[in-house]
């Protein structure tokens, strides 16, 4: 549990934030609906790839804009399930403080608009 946020690793924030994915040679786009410490869920994409498959997200908190610049996220993980409109991600092994700090910081975006 972290001290800002009280979430656990298996919270999930619902968030809509832009994401880039690619596994083998295929690249494509979708939305995080949710993110959690331990993995993600792609929403809106035009594929599914099989559950097993290798996969790197590259997620954006922010929109980038002419003043800011934006770093997407970069998440490696491998695809668990399917829903309805995409699939789920869980991150592999020895996740880094990098996604402890951005899910955070979803987090704290997600109660700032509430």
């Amino acid at each position: 549990m972290t001290e800002k946020t009280g979430l656990t690793r298996a919270n999930r924030v619902p968030i809509r934030l832009d994401t880039y994915y690619a596994y083998g040679w295929v690249e494509g786009a979708g939305v995080v609906a949710n993110i959690s410490y331990s993995g993600a869920l792609i929403e809106g994409t035009p594929a599914q790839p099989d559950i097993g498959t290798p996969i790197v997200l590259h997620v954006c908190l922010h929109p980038p804009s002419a003043f800011q610049v934006s770093s997407p996220f970069e998440l490696v993980g491998h695809v668990v399930r399917h829903s309805s409109s995409g699939f789920a991600v869980r991150y592999d092994a020895g996740t880094s403080q990098k996604v402890h700090r951005m899910v955070d910081n979803a987090a704290a975006i997600v109660a700032a608009q509430n």
